[in-house]
């Protein structure tokens, strides 16, 4: 069995592995497409006979972690087809990938796995998030005049990624995007499916104020990111409501302006009756809204996630930045992203 980084030619045969996984191809085809943070000595494969048999990936990141921009390498696409399970390969394509981020010079490591115990043997450790699921948004009150658009890249993106800037940035853990990093999120992250939002005072409709994008994930409309700006809690609240209505299939009470969107892709028959609707999101690192959701008629519920492991790579230099000595620097990244306001968006999921 030889165990290695892929090559170029050997591109698609990864995807056709990984299509047997989720019965998407084109899910994974569009993170290598798509992804700045792509290479081929991040993918990493075990070959039986020339034959690819098993496959996992470090998807490169930058993270805010105290204020300064840190490397990530993000593990994800783990998959061993079925005939060679049991043979040790998770394992050591495990091993590979701790030994290709120290190489290639990565701080931390986050994945998201349910088998904790597998991924604890190779060093990650879980921290506990906290989703939320928000009740009654269809009907909350809101305040102010708003206008509503659908997100149009060439008019918008500035301005969104600078409110991802002040607003997300203020948090440790959440991802940190140039403008290549943006344009590789927008076609891999949400789509096909995203339901992209923005809000302007209806007064000054050049600014925007606040924004918000959401998905149908696993069969529940989530807000995968949003972000507004300082004391424009009103407009937040404003998106929350419409992108309640959209989920809950009910006439919107502040439709989006010049058209564009589809509501129906946050609408799951099967499990959404008409007007009852959780949005599933995250608002523990903001207390603030939390209260004027509650006080705009919300009922904010927190689920904790317990399948979101990470682990320190380069300990020395995390020392440094942490202040503290190198054998107690895994731990005190732990302990910074289990606090409340640590943040990693699901539109940065990999």
């Amino acid at each position: 069995m030889e165990l290695r980084a892929a090559r170029a030619s050997e591109r698609d045969q990864v995807l056709d592995l990984l299509a047997l996984w989720y019965g998407d191809r084109d899910f994974f085809s569009r993170y290598n497409r798509n992804d700045p943070g792509f290479r081929d000595e991040l993918c990493l494969v075990a070959c039986d006979g020339g034959r690819i048999v098993a496959t996992a990936q470090i998807f490169e990141r930058a993270i805010n972690l105290r204020g300064e921009h840190v490397r990530l390498g993000g593990v994800g696409s783990v998959y061993t087809l079925a005939g060679y399970r049991s043979r040790g390969l998770g394992s050591a394509l495990m091993r590979l990938a701790v030994t290709t981020m120290e190489r290639e010079g990565f701080e931390v490591s986050l994945l998201f796995a349910e088998r904790l115990d597998f991924y604890a043997r190779f060093g990650w450790r879980p921290v506990t998030r906290q989703f939320s699921a928000l009740a009654d948004s269809a009907s909350m009150r809101v305040s102010g005049q708003w206008r509503l658009t659908h997100f149009d890249p060439a008019r918008d993106l500035e301005q969104i990624a600078a409110l991802h800037r002040s607003y997300s940035g203020r948090f440790d853990g959440t991802a940190i995007r140039d403008g290549a990093a943006w344009r590789g999120n927008l076609a891999y992250a949400g789509n096909p499916g995203e339901y992209f939002v923005t809000c302007r005072a209806a007064a000054a409709a050049d600014t925007i104020v606040a924004y918000a994008r959401a998905i149908l994930f696993h069969g529940f409309p989530m807000v995968m990111e949003y972000g507004y700006a300082p004391d424009a809690h009103p407009a937040m609240l404003a998106l929350v409501r419409h992108l309640g209505e959209a989920a809950s299939g009910v006439a919107f009470s502040n439709a989006l302006a010049g058209g564009g969107g589809d509501p129906s892709l946050l609408q799951n028959p099967a499990t959404a009756p008409s007007g009852l609707a959780l949005l599933v999101t995250h608002t523990a690192h903001d207390p603030e809204l939390e209260r004027q959701l509650g006080e705009a008629g919300v009922f904010v519920m927190h689920h904790p996630d317990n399948f979101f492991m990470w682990r320190a790579i380069a300990a020395r230099k995390l020392s440094r930045r942490l202040g503290v000595p190198a054998e107690n620097a895994e731990a005190q990244l732990l302990s910074i992203l289990q606090e409340p306001t640590a943040l990693y968006w699901t539109a940065d999921r990999f």
